[in-house]
């Protein structure tokens, strides 16, 4: 599991300043950048009625994925993600945003410059900030891990607080695998798995290890 692209995009000309991406061109990379042409529409027509723009953000789940678009006002970009459905969206989002106050603070006179040229050679060392801040791509992922031992399960099942079905999905997160790939292993919907996790979650039988977000 892991963010497939991001793309930072002009917010005014929908110009493509930076394309960071480990996934080949698909119907999902079509979805996606249809959701940008859709955004920098709302935003041309923002500006041409002189409304106020400030930072936003939009999710769309198409199948196994997430698309996770962020506008950095100051900069007046778009940061754009192609993601695995099962990443953690508010860390997604904390990356985007952080990643946008980066790229303005390094590059906030070179985005003219790019314009005027089209030449996008000044932004490729800031691929090296997206590979490090997003941990290779591998910064959202969702990988649930037992807590608790199988002592506690067994009881926490005498107790009839959770379920024979929810031991089975306890039993199978060792930190290894997405809520899809659980789901795929045992069969049962991924809502209804991702429905048991919250569950196990919420009382303290699975954790999601999270990496940390550098400022």
């Amino acid at each position: 599991m892991m963010l497939h692209a991001i793309y930072i995009i002009d917010g005014e000309t929908g110009l493509s300043i930076i394309e960071y991406r480990d996934y080949p061109q698909s119907k999902e990379f079509g979805d996606f950048f249809q959701v940008i042409n859709d955004i920098m529409d709302d935003i041309r027509s923002n500006i041409q009625e002189n409304r106020a723009l400030s930072n936003f953000s939009r999710i769309l789940m198409i199948d196994k994925f997430s698309i996770i678009i962020h506008y950095y006002h100051p900069a007046k970009i778009l940061l754009c993600c192609l993601s695995d459905v099962d990443d953690i969206k508010e860390k997604i989002l904390s990356v985007l945003d952080t990643l946008g106050r980066r790229f303005w603070q390094k590059h906030s006179m070179d985005i003219d410059k790019f314009l005027q040229t089209n030449k996008k050679e000044i932004f490729n060392s800031f691929i090296i900030e997206i590979e490090m801040l997003t941990r290779d791509g591998r910064i959202a992922e969702n990988r649930p891990k037992l807590i608790v031992s199988d002592s506690t399960l067994e009881k926490l099942l005498k107790m009839e607080i959770i379920s024979e079905e929810d031991l089975s999905i306890a039993n199978i997160c060792r930190g290894s695998l997405s809520p899809l790939q659980i789901s795929e292993k045992t069969n049962i919907p991924h809502e209804k798995v991702a429905e048991i996790l919250k569950k196990l979650k919420k009382i303290d039988i699975i954790k999601s290890p999270l990496a940390e977000i550098a400022n």
